[in-house]
């Protein structure tokens, strides 16, 4: 269990599926990952290298995440990230490939192309005496199979899977010892393990069709849309000699594999790593090659059932792959079950391997995407008390890997020692309209061009309209890269501050007006006051750099004495009721622009429809105790007659919430 400040968490990888979730952990100081995978890969150059070398497994998935896992800070790292990733040209001549394999075992870039030469250069000597050794383990043993007349296929070659048969055949054809080597060499900042000892073993499945998929690029392709009914584990001498050589017609070949599969065995690194997990993850990803086959190995579902501490995560696919077009959440979450059983080998039910299962809210019941996993709570076939339902996607349609460590520090905490450190991940930016068509593109425009990248943090923007009659909605339809929803029945703009605040997925929420009275990149100081200075609540004041209020307020109601008159001491009794009631001095109470910690912000359980919502956030902000920093912001404000304004019956609500919430939760 956790040692020191850290907590273990033991990921089974589904390749580029986990790839958000993993980078999430990687940030996260106080957590030591190890990450499991499979190596059944067969497709493409994997599969050329692994009928070249018998007895290897596949190299591309540990590549792939290695390349994931190194470190990038330092130039040679980015090159040797770089060079790894590069392919060979697609209908490369042999002796060409030979000549950029020699040229890199030669410790020299004399030879090699302008693209591997610019790489090869940043690396250390250090590097570049390791891949020589590599290279040139590769080389003889390729010279000796063209000899025997079998050259290798170079065509559309990863240089990192070159680079990997090199370091298997260097690691005396141990592919388990291999990644040590290959992850040391990488100095990668986790654990990557095999899952199994390292036998060749072949996948292969069956459908409910009767249709055999003779290897793992079957599977993972596009098929019928027939379910996959089995996955199987073949040796190498079965997999090439019956099934890869189409001796057998379908019928035959399923039969050939019920009676010869096998389980493979376990790698003997994993006991420790199992016993001494806080939590394990089934990762999304490809299930029927990356994930399923992973759950096959002998001794792994008792090794997850022994740890009775640990909390155990599902953590189910949103969109369909080619192996699941035809399954739904409760239909991958059976045969995740299945597989872990080892087909009913296994007498353990599913309180010994799940604690959680977190899975994609349904959209709603007008939505068309026929890409989503769906979900149906009422076959769902699990306790729905285990259900963590949330929007866990990113507009790309990966899992927002922050979102996931969010949930799961929630559900660790409780049980911990330690107290894990909250990781900011994704900023939302809730932006409430009506009827705005004349400014709406631009104050959108100014938000989309906002980066956030060099404080690690993504953004979302959400767009709500609370209503609008006019071409507010067509206008921002034309954006990508905002998010729409639509209030219906709105009182205010309360309502659809409290919708942004439901379909937010960000843990720092900004709310920012439609009007164009404000600065997009006052944001970037505003998000950074969270990152450098860890607070919680920043407001962006008008107040601090006005320098002559009765002047601004003039320029926006002219000969209205009455407006004048309630804008100008109307918002200094709202502060002064504040410092009154809260103890709690606000120089701005009515700003448009407001930021939160997400979760302080959802736990507040907001009422407010209208103006006055910003009353009730003060208000119940203060109750927690929560400072709130004002950070100076520009603000053009346009006239009364540009547009709407607060008016005298909104701010006398908003006063009557400072004293309705200082007793009313």
């Amino acid at each position: 269990m956790q040692a020191s400040n850290k907590i273990n968490i033991v990921l089974f990888s589904g390749g580029s599926g986990t790839k958000s979730i993993t980078e999430a952990f990687l940030k996260h100081p106080q957590i030591n990952l190890s990450i499991l995978l499979n190596a059944y890969d067969d497709g493409h150059s994997t599969g050329r290298l692994r009928k070249f070398i018998p007895g290897m497994l596949g190299p591309s998935d540990v590549r792939k995440n290695i390349s994931r896992l190194m470190p990038l800070n330092e130039r040679c790292f980015k090159a040797l990230a770089e060079l790894s990733d590069l392919r060979l040209p697609k209908k490369i001549r042999y002796d060409d490939a030979v000549t950029i394999i020699r040229g890199l075992s030669s410790r020299s870039s004399e030879n090699l192309p302008k693209d591997i030469t610019s790489l090869f250069v940043s690396l250390t000597l250090k590097q570049i005496d390791t891949l020589s050794i590599w290279c040139n383990e590769f080389l003889n043993y390729a010279s000796k199979r063209a000899e025997e007349g079998s050259p290798f296929d170079y065509n559309d070659c990863a240089l990192g899977n070159i680079l990997f048969a090199g370091c298997y055949l260097t690691s005396k054809q141990n592919f388990n010892t291999a990644i040590k080597s290959f992850s040391a060499f990488y100095e990668i900042k986790s654990h990557l393990l095999n899952v199994t000892d390292g036998e060749n073993l072949f996948l292969v499945a069956t459908t409910e069709e009767g249709t055999v998929l003779r290897n793992e690029a079957d599977i993972v392709s596009e098929h019928s849309g027939s379910k996959i009914s089995g996955i199987y584990l073949l040796q190498e001498s079965a997999f090439r000699e019956s099934i890869q050589s189409n001796l057998l017609d379908d019928a035959e070949a399923s039969e050939f594999i019920r009676r010869n599969h096998v389980f493979p065995k376990l790698n003997e690194e994993l006991p420790d790593v199992f016993e001494n997990a806080d939590v394990i993850i089934y990762g999304p990803g490809t299930q029927h090659s990356s994930l399923f086959p992973s759950y096959l190995t002998e001794g792994i579902a008792e090794l997850v059932a022994a740890n009775k501490q640990a909390d155990k995560v599902f953590i189910c696919n949103t969109r369909k792959d080619h192996d699941i077009v035809a399954e739904d959440a409760g239909s991958i979450a059976r045969r995740f079950l299945h597989c872990m059983r080892r087909y009913d080998k296994v007498d353990l039910n599913e309180e010994n391997f799940v604690t959680h299962f977190f899975i994609q809210k349904s959209p709603e019941s007008n939505s068309t995407d026929s890409t989503l996993v769906p979900f149906n709570l009422e076959s769902f076939p699990f306790a729905s008390r285990k259900l963590v339902l949330l929007d866990w996607e990113t507009p790309e349609g990966h899992h927002i890997g922050g979102r996931v460590l969010e949930e799961l520090q929630v559900i660790v905490q409780p049980r911990l020692e330690v107290v894990l450190k909250s990781i900011h991940h994704l900023v939302t930016i809730v932006v409430p309209a009506l009827n705005e068509e004349e400014t709406i593109e631009k104050s959108l425009k100014q938000l989309l061009a906002l980066d956030f990248s060099e404080l690690n943090l993504a953004k979302e923007i959400l767009f709500v309209d609370g209503g609008s009659t006019d071409r507010t909605n067509e206008i921002v339809s034309t954006l990508s890269g905002v998010r729409k929803i639509q209030v219906r029945n709105s009182h205010g703009r309360g309502d659809a501050l409290r919708a942004g605040i439901d379909n937010s997925k960000g843990n720092i929420v900004v709310f920012f007006p439609a009007d164009a009275e404000y600065s997009a990149k006052d944001l970037h100081p505003i998000v950074t006051a969270f990152i450098q200075g860890n607070f919680e609540v920043v407001f962006g004041s008008r107040a601090i750099k006005c320098v002559n209020l009765n002047r601004r307020i003039n320029e926006i109601y002219g000969n209205a004495w009455m407006s004048y008159f309630m804008s100008k001491y109307g918002g200094i009794l709202l502060s002064m009721t504040a410092l009154l009631l809260y103890n709690r001095y606000v120089a701005d109470p009515l700003t448009s622009i407001k930021a939160f910690d997400g979760r302080i912000l959802r736990s507040l359980k907001l009422k407010s429809s209208g103006v006055d919502l910003d009353m009730e956030l003060i208000a119940k902000v203060s109750r927690l105790e929560k400072f709130i920093l004002e950070i100076p912001v520009e603000y053009l404000p346009r006239a009364k007659s540009e547009g709407k304004k607060t008016t005298p019956w909104q701010g006398l609500r908003a006063l009557w919430a400072f004293f309705r919430y200082r007793f009313d939760n």
